[in-house]
């Protein structure tokens, strides 16, 4: 069974793309990439201060319906769809299999205080579209989060639905114990620089990222050296030290 694995990214996150495009090689998850224009991005993205900078955007949402369309056309049964800000390890195909064995219709990242979205799976299906459909609506009537809403609706989704189990997680969750399989990087919201900055001092503990430098906007570099600076403040305060 295929599996086409979705997932967003603009020029601005090339450096992403690149990494799942040069290490993620698995014929039965082909890469289905969806470029979103920049001046989308950050026409609706860091719009409100001391809010999420996702907040009041139909970016993701759109997109989700989108690759479910897609994969209707083509008769496909599931598709993944994730951030594009992730590592992953080998043998994901085969850790899905369980939950499609079991015939859940949607499947979610575990967030500690409910669902995350940044990494999915999906049957493709009328169920799982009209779902989709409903937090486009309610997102469109208020200015809010977009899985805010999904938490919300799926408490009333009739289909069968649950979280993955600890393999697949945000790094908040994680300890250098875990044995995962997807791990999403969530940033701590210090700003747009700072985000992009921190995902990628995050990646690097885990991966070469020499290759992949020169898409990195020149602009960013002085904040990875700000953000291990503010990594290193918070250690020593953690642990007492002055």
């Amino acid at each position: 069974m295929m599996i086409p694995w979705y997932y967003m990214w603009s020029n601005n996150y090339r450096f992403f793309h690149e990494i799942m495009q040069n290490t993620i090689k698995d014929s039965r998850m082909p890469l289905r990439p969806l470029e979103i224009p920049e001046g989308r991005f950050y026409g609706e993205l860091y719009k409100a201060k001391d809010a999420h900078y996702w907040k009041g955007s139909s970016i993701k949402v759109e997109s989700i319906l989108l690759a479910l369309y897609e994969a209707t056309q083509n008769s496909l049964p599931y598709i993944l769809f994730t951030d594009i800000d992730i590592l992953v390890k080998p043998g994901l195909y085969d850790e899905l299999q369980k939950y499609i064995h079991d015939g859940q219709d949607m499947v979610f990242i575990k967030d500690s205080t409910g669902l995350s979205i940044s990494g999915m799976l999906l049957r493709v299906s009328t169920l799982t579209a009209d779902f989709w459909k409903r937090v486009l609506s309610d997102l469109q009537k208020d200015y809010c989060l977009d899985q805010d809403i999904v938490n919300k609706c799926i408490k009333e989704f009739s289909g069968k639905w649950k979280t993955f189990d600890t393999k697949f997680i945000l790094s908040e969750n994680w300890d250098q114990k875990s044995d995962f399989i997807i791990m999403h990087l969530p940033c701590t919201l210090l700003g747009k620089e700072l985000n992009m900055a921190e995902r990628i001092f995050t990646m690097a503990q885990h991966i070469d990222l020499e290759p992949y430098m020169k898409y990195v906007d020149e602009d960013i570099i002085p904040y990875i050296y700000t953000f291990q600076e503010l990594l290193y403040k918070s250690h020593q305060e953690l642990n007492g030290v002055r």
